[in-house]
């Protein structure tokens, strides 16, 4: 698992391509989706979660990744944690742990557990 912290404002062309036991990638709650290149997680386990949700990368004829499929991608990675929000609070380096315990208070521990 890999959670980006605020800090990282872009990400480069194929970023973690290849990194095939990345299962889990959180990127920054206030990042450009336009500054985060193209195929930044081609050829990972992630990817291959994405495919099963019904989200892929796109090629030209040439192997270019389309812009559109690869703003699909991208806004999918973004978003496909919000199901389990604990998980992207945690990964804010902002938050206080007063706010992951008042979370925990109103939302039960057991949404820890939520996955």
């Amino acid at each position: 698992a890999l959670f980006l912290p605020s800090t990282v404002k872009s990400i480069e062309f194929r970023a973690f391509n290849d990194c095939r036991s990345l299962r889990l990638l959180i990127l920054p709650h206030d990042i450009d989706l336009n500054k985060v290149g193209n195929g930044i997680i081609d050829e990972t386990a992630i990817y291959q979660i994405a495919e099963n949700a019904g989200v892929a990368y796109e090629e030209y004829e040439w192997g270019d990744i389309t812009a559109e499929s690869n703003l699909r991608v991208n806004e999918w990675l973004f978003h496909h944690m919000d199901a389990v929000p604990l998980h992207k609070l945690c990964s804010d380096s902002t938050v206080t742990t007063k706010q992951i315990n008042d979370y925990l208070h109103e939302h039960g521990n057991d949404s820890a557990l939520a996955i």
